[in-house]
């Protein structure tokens, strides 16, 4: 089997637990939202690390010119059942 399966077996579990409607696409999970009046499909991947790294202990930084914009966020409406869904989502990852 390979490395990280079963983990990710596990998450794939609890994300469409958490997200309504959300559903397994060939290898991605597929999660539906509203966003500005238009259902969008989030898709996610699961990958194991080949190299475990320590929290915190990154070195990547972004360069000036690739960081996102300060306000490239404003339009964002996030809903309170997506605020919930993300609550049990982090719970259950005892994050």
């Amino acid at each position: 089997m390979a490395r990280g399966t079963e983990s990710k077996e596990i998450i794939t579990r609890k994300i469409l637990e958490t997200f309504e409607n959300s559903f397994k696409y060939d290898k991605e999970i597929r999660i539906p939202i509203v966003e500005n009046g238009e259902l969008i499909q989030i898709k996610v991947t699961l990958t194991a690390a080949k190299v475990n790294v320590e929290n915190g202990g990154d070195t990547a930084v972004p360069v000036a010119g690739n960081a996102p914009a300060a306000n490239s966020s404003d339009n964002l409406m996030i809903t309170e059942q997506e605020k919930e869904d993300t609550m049990k989502l982090l719970q259950s990852l005892n994050l």
